[in-house]
């Protein structure tokens, strides 16, 4: 009888545990179909009990080093279904002393049982700034939802990095209060109260330096050397090229600065130098000038360039303007694990290489909001139709603004008399008129209206649609 209840009762924990699973899966196809499923990614490892603690100290460290916070759960598969381990009084002891014997160095997580689906599983949730991080003396990055073990190159250069992030900002340098532009910490100090990001502390040089502690000692950080040094700290190279290669330059110019000085020059470089066509306004009388390229998409990437650069590397920066292209290079390689399109895209925090840099520019709302630039960039250039592209190097990151599509479109357009953009703005409004009729609202005569129609219809802007009585002009 005892034989037959133990066999009944295995057979009924066997089926119990069939509808089990059998729930989980209706219960993650449900939050599939609804958008709350669990699941492995870059920031969330599953492992399914505790028997895998090795290779969960693996995905920490990963985790830690690419985005030095992360959650690890035991009791759930990989599709994101709990699954029933024991748990008892000890299991979170072992989780947690497994962590302070591997990972280094030393972090102190969140080891806690939650339920879910009815299911008791344990959540690890954890943190941690001083990258890099070794579990079981190795290092990891995280790379979607697997864990890669780290070259020497690589481990190298997050050292390099993590040290510059440590120390360069707030160094001290050999420059002190006389070697402040005072203009430029006033015209700063303008534009922060006015934008109401910084507090109303009455002005003087020292002061505005001493609340962002750019000053120490009477020296200037880093920081604030880069930032407001009347003795150009930073160089950038500005130059057009001839052909889509670095092999002959139409101009070339070499200019030095700090960064206030430096968003002027290169932003007011590249003005000059690229195309910009007409558009005459509804009103047939006044005109706006369109870049080849949206100005604010340029400043945006610009001011990223300078805020994200490598400061302690000899590179300088630079424009350099192609037939083809607007180039923008930033010293330093790209200061973030997340892609630029993914910024874009995505609702991510800043990755700031340098803080201190980042947020006084944010005061003076040269930096609208952390995160948003590459959003702003990419926005205004679909927009536009403008293609943008990017590239990571060891040594610098580049972001590129194609001139090609623009350059097709307005090529004709930059050819445009001011007569026939009057005649075209008159047919985009009333396509019926007769010669006639378009002579007098353009204020033309008959024969100049017979001649720049003629022209336009040979450069392709303007078709006649139908017959001659009743047919209808259309701009192309």
């Amino acid at each position: 009888m005892k034989l037959k209840n133990e066999i009944l009762s295995g057979h009924l924990n066997s089926q119990m545990q069939i509808l089990h699973e059998n729930g989980c899966r209706a219960l993650q196809k449900e939050r599939e179909r609804n958008g709350d499923m669990i699941r492995e990614d870059e920031h969330i490892e599953f492992k399914k009990t505790t028997s895998e603690l090795n290779q969960a100290m693996l995905s920490i460290s990963a985790i830690l080093n690419k985005h030095r916070r992360g959650t690890l759960y035991f009791g759930m598969r990989n599709d994101g279904t709990p699954i029933p381990f024991t748990i008892n009084e000890s299991t979170l002891r072992d989780v947690s002393r497994k962590i302070y014997e591997s990972i280094k160095p030393q972090i102190f997580p969140v080891v806690e049982t939650e339920v879910k689906d009815g299911v008791e599983i344990i959540r690890v949730d954890f943190e941690g700034d001083e990258i890099p991080y070794s579990a079981l003396g190795k290092y990891y990055i995280r790379v979607a939802d697997e864990d890669r073990e780290l070259s020497p190159a690589e481990l190298k250069r997050i050292m390099i990095g993590r040290e510059y992030e440590e120390n360069w900002e707030s160094t001290i340098s050999n420059e002190t209060l006389k070697d402040v532009d005072a203009d430029i910490v006033r015209q700063f100090y303008d534009k922060a109260l006015q934008s109401g990001r910084m507090p109303n502390i009455s002005f003087s040089v020292e002061g505005v330096l001493n609340h962002f502690m750019l000053i120490k000692e009477e020296h200037l950080t880093n920081a604030g050397r880069a930032l407001f040094s009347s003795k150009k700290p930073i160089t950038l190279k500005m130059a057009i090229f001839a052909t889509e290669y670095k092999e002959t330059f139409i101009d070339i110019q070499k200019v030095e600065g700090n960064i206030f000085e430096l968003i002027e020059e290169a932003i007011g470089y590249i003005k000059k130098n690229i195309r910009w066509r007409a558009r005459l306004n509804e009103d047939g009388i006044h005109r706006d000038e369109i870049p080849e390229v949206p100005i604010e998409a340029v400043r945006e990437a610009v001011i990223n360039s300078l805020v994200h650069a490598r400061y302690d590397i000899s590179i300088q920066h630079e424009i350099d303007i192609f037939p083809n292209k607007i180039m923008i290079v930033n010293p330093g390689s790209y200061a973030s694990e997340h892609s630029p399109q993914e910024y874009a895209e995505l609702n991510l925090p800043s990755s700031l290489r340098n803080e201190t840099i980042a947020h006084v520019l944010y005061c003076c709302e040269d930096v609208e909001s952390f995160g948003t630039g590459f959003r702003k960039i990419y926005s205004l250039c679909d927009e536009a139709g403008v293609k943008v592209s990017y590239s990571n190097h060891e040594m610098d990151f580049m972001i590129d603004f194609s001139r090609e599509t623009l350059n097709k479109s307005t090529t004709i357009m930059d050819n445009i008399t001011e007569s026939e953009e009057k005649v075209i703005a008159i047919l985009k409004q009333e396509p019926y008129l007769s010669g006639a009729e378009i002579s007098e609202r353009a204020g033309l005569s008959r024969r100049t209206v017979t001649r720049v129609i003629t022209s336009l219809r040979e450069k392709g802007v303007l078709v006649r649609e139908g017959s001659n009585k009743k047919g209808q002009w259309r701009v192309l």
